[in-house]
This record gives structure tokens, C-alpha cells and sequence, in this order.
């Protein structure tokens, strides 16, 4: 970096409180873009930081590649360190949308995917067994398919509502999610709309049937599952879900997602 005119300063953030503080250590005046060194949890964390100082949304990110899943990198081509270093110092700038998500008194702000059933427990199982590395996924999707719990819920969209015994809801604005899961492949961070997957309650085997072509985008055809673009869902559920949100474990449901068009700056 030094060596094409930039100076450059270093925040380590030992835990996610330390993230939402790096606005008040730097003078945002003088900084031109931001890096961002982790996985798709790092990066929630800095534009949730950001957000409470939305004059820092002047300033482009750019994620590196250094987390497992990568969703974000993997949805923008850019999954080496030394593209994503190229794209710092030459890269354009580009305006993405963000998923504001209120739940109760709370907001939170999401780039990536917000979902809750299946895929939370698989989020949840997934992260205690980080020792098996990307495979952990895989493993985590199988174990809780055998289990195949029930998500019973309210969902509306696109002036629709829907009463259901459900599989998962999962809502993206990125194609990839996971390790290399093409989950929305219609998905674009910026048509101001989020790609919604409702998958009805279903048996063992045809989920089974159903996750080998979700690598591949292919997923889309299948009798219990309906592909929904929208800029607006909510979902009540009859008892509080886990909400996966951003790869995080982020509280519980019932929720409101709102799609903001254009809102964070990124380089590509």
C-alpha cells in the first residue's frame, strides 16, 4: 500500500464490541477505504458499526477473503488475498444494498442472508464443531436434516401471507451462502431487492434429494420450495427462532426486513 501513496493504519479487534469502537479511534477524515481482514461475521460487524455514524458510509470497503465461508468475496469473484489486495489499490467503487431487520426495539443491519429453522440449527451445530474446518458445514446439514425440525410460522410478502408448517426461511441478497452454496442464484447486491426461499415442511429424504443441488443453483425447480424476490418480509412465528443473520446467531423471532437500495459502498 505504501508503495502506491497510501499510509496506512492497523485495528485489531480482539472481540465484536472492539469493531463497534473503531469509529471512535479514528478521525474519519482521513481515511479513504477501509479493509476489512476476516469472514462474513467480520463484516457484519463493521457495517453494523458504521451504521450508528452513517457519515462513514462515504468511505468503500473491501472484504478479504480470510474467513470460511466466504459468501461475500465468493459473490464478487474476489477469494485470493492477493486479488482482493489488486482491488484496493485499482479496484472501482460500487454501491450495494443492506437488509435493515427490526425485531422488537432492536435493528440490526445485514448484507449477506437472514434465515431462521433448518438453517440456524445448522449455523448453531455448525460453530461447535469449527475443529472439522469447511467440512463442518456439510456435516451440520446432514445431522440436523436427519432431525428435521418444524418451523411454524406467518410469513408476508409482496402484499401475501402465508400460515405454514415450514422446512427454513431464508432471505439473501448474496447468490453464495455456507461454503460454496449457490443458494439465490438469481440474487444481486444491488436490485434493491432480497431473494426470500420458503421451503415447506418436507421429509428426510427429499431434503436429502434436495441439498447436493444446492451447490450447483439447481434447487430451484423443486415442488416444496417457492423463490420469492421482494424489498420487504416479515415473519411471525408461533414460539421464538433462532435468526441467522449474516452467519451469526443474532436473537430470535418474530421480524421485519426492510431492503435499503444502494446504501454501503464497496470496492470490486
Amino acid at each position: 500500500m505504501k508503495q502506491n501513496g497510501y499510509d496506512t493504519e492497523l485495528f485489531e479487534g480482539k472481540n465484536k464490541d472492539d469493531f463497534f469502537n473503531f469509529t471512535n479511534i479514528f478521525e474519519i477524515k482521513k481515511i479513504k477505504k477501509i479493509a476489512i481482514f476476516g469472514g462474513d461475521g467480520t463484516m457484519h460487524d463493521i457495517i453494523n458499526a458504521i451504521m450508528i455514524k452513517p457519515e462513514w458510509l462515504a468511505i468503500p470497503l473491501l472484504l478479504f477473503p480470510c474467513g470460511t465461508g466466504n459468501s461475500f468475496s465468493r459473490d464478487l469473484d474476489c477469494l485470493s488475498v492477493e486479488k482482493a489486495t489488486e482491488l484496493l489499490i485499482n479496484g472501482k467503487e460500487m454501491l450495494v444494498d443492506l437488509a435493515e431487520i427490526k425485531k422488537n426495539e432492536n435493528t440490526i443491519w445485514s448484507f449477506n442472508i437472514i434465515g431462521c429453522g433448518l438453517v440456524s440449527h445448522i449455523n448453531i451445530l455448525a460453530e461447535k464443531l469449527r475443529w472439522l474446518g469447511a467440512a463442518r458445514y456439510n456435516i451440520a446439514t446432514i445431522i440436523n436434516i436427519i432431525v428435521n425440525p418444524v418451523l411454524k410460522a406467518k410469513i408476508y410478502f409482496n402484499n401475501e401471507m402465508h400460515a405454514k408448517d415450514y422446512c427454513f426461511l431464508l432471505a439473501c441478497n448474496t447468490r453464495f451462502t455456507g461454503k460454496g452454496m449457490e443458494m439465490a442464484p438469481l440474487a444481486k447486491l444491488n436490485d434493491g431487492l432480497i431473494d426470500f426461499l420458503i421451503v415447506e415442511k418436507t421429509s428426510r429424504l427429499k431434503l436429502l434429494m434436495l441439498f447436493p443441488k444446492i451447490f450447483s443453483g439447481k434447487h430451484l425447480n423443486s415442488p416444496y420450495l417457492r423463490y420469492v424476490q421482494t424489498n420487504y418480509i416479515k415473519i411471525e412465528t408461533q414460539k421464538p427462532e433462532r435468526v441467522n443473520i449474516d452467519g451469526e446467531m443474532k436473537g430470535n423471532t418474530s421480524l421485519e426486513i426492510i431492503v435499503h437500495k444502494h446504501k454501503l459502498k464497496v470496492i470490486i
